[in-house]
């Protein structure tokens, strides 16, 4: 039995665990969920990728393939209740994200984990389609009412303001900050000298780049010798951050890099800024602070709920606070700075791996004795 586990010895599973987010996300949502499901097999007789239950997750070409038939089925019978997905014999499931519920007969007895409720309430920041899609998925939680389980208390109070509070629970399980410490080597990108401020992430509207640019440039840092890196996966803004990385002196935009080039940049970089438009949680600049730097990043919302007294805080859509934000990091005495990241890294510290587990373990273990 996995260390930590409150599953009664020889009891037999109780859910099915729906893991469909893993065909067509890869982002800090896939592998606290992942998590989840390998670390606590106990709780789970089957895990499903759409409509298969293989022994292993799907990768490569493989899973986006299934991925992309998955959102053509979700596109065509969204609102139908017509060819719906067994439960495989299982009491229970936990649907990894809301968005699968639609083909599922959802049951008041299974549980359902919320992100961010982003789709409804940023429409900016998502396709219309994929806004439709949760917007359904949202509407037949509401009507099913079964357990909800949130990351954040944020996301929970979005969700209570949109949908109300009458569900079988509502319970927040905060997420967990990865260990960083990691004495591997370091090796600095091409092209690149100190002094820096970082952004680690994928080129998502919601990571707000366009203003970050907009306010480092604004800033006066350049002409005292900074530039601004970031790096991360291509996404839905890629296109318009590249080209303002390119056409903004100072401003490095590397895209993938290797582990050793990230470990550099955190290593050396002078702060860390991420203030984002959206976050369920607001793990980044826990995970930074575990490495020394100071954040800038959103006041309100998940983000202050994560990193509470320590970061720096601003207006996401304030050029001019986010500017402000980076010469007050640049200029902040050395006993002021690690002051705050002190702060940081204690709240980083409390939220382990281990605590996460248990509490799933807890949960999943309560809810198969309520049979």
């Amino acid at each position: 039995m996995t260390a930590g586990s409150h599953a009664a010895p020889g009891a037999p599973p109780a859910f099915l665990a729906d893991f469909s987010l893993a065909l067509i996300n890869r982002t800090g949502a896939y592998h606290v969920c992942r998590d989840i499901v390998t670390g606590l097999p106990e709780h789970f007789g089957a895990v499903r990728y759409w409509r298969m239950q293989p022994g292993a997750e799907p990768q490569g070409i493989v899973r986006k393939l299934i991925g992309r038939a998955m959102l053509a089925e979700l596109r065509a019978l969204s609102g139908s209740d017509a060819f719906q997905r067994g439960r495989g014999g299982l009491a229970k499931v936990l649907f990894l994200d809301p968005l699968y519920v639609l083909r599922t007969r959802l049951k008041r007895e299974d549980v359902v984990i919320c992100h961010d409720v982003g789709p409804i309430t940023h429409l900016d920041l998502f396709d219309p389609s994929t806004t439709e899609l949760y917007r359904r998925a949202y509407d037949r939680i509401r009507k099913v009412k079964p357990g909800v389980v949130f990351v954040s208390e944020a996301s929970k109070t979005d969700f209570v303001k949109l949908y109300g509070e009458d569900y079988r629970f509502l319970e927040v399980i905060p997420l967990y900050v990865r260990s960083a410490v990691s004495e591997a080597d370091a090796q600095p990108p091409a092209g690149l000298a100190k002094p820096f401020l970082l952004t680690v992430g994928g080129l998502e509207k919601r990571k707000n780049h366009a203003r970050i640019i907009a306010a480092f440039e604004a800033s006066g840092l350049r002409e005292r010798g900074y530039s601004y890196v970031f790096c991360g996966p291509r996404g839905n803004s890629a296109q318009e951050v590249e080209q303002l990385a390119a056409s903004t002196p100072g401003v490095h935009c590397f895209g993938f890099l290797s582990d050793a080039e990230v470990r550099w940049l955190y290593r050396n970089a002078e702060g860390f800024v991420l203030p984002s438009l959206l976050e369920g949680f607001g793990l980044p600049p826990l995970e930074a602070a575990q490495r020394g730097l100071l954040s800038i990043v959103s006041a309100g919302g998940a983000q202050e709920e994560a990193v509470g007294a320590g970061a720096i805080l601003v207006d996401p859509l304030s050029v001019e606070q986010i500017a402000a934000g980076m010469r007050q990091l640049a200029d902040m005495p050395t006993e002021e700075r690690a002051r705050r990241v002190a702060l940081v890294k204690a709240q980083a510290e409390a939220l382990s791996y281990a605590r996460y587990l248990d509490s799933w373990s807890r949960l999943l273990t309560r809810e198969a004795a309520a049979r």
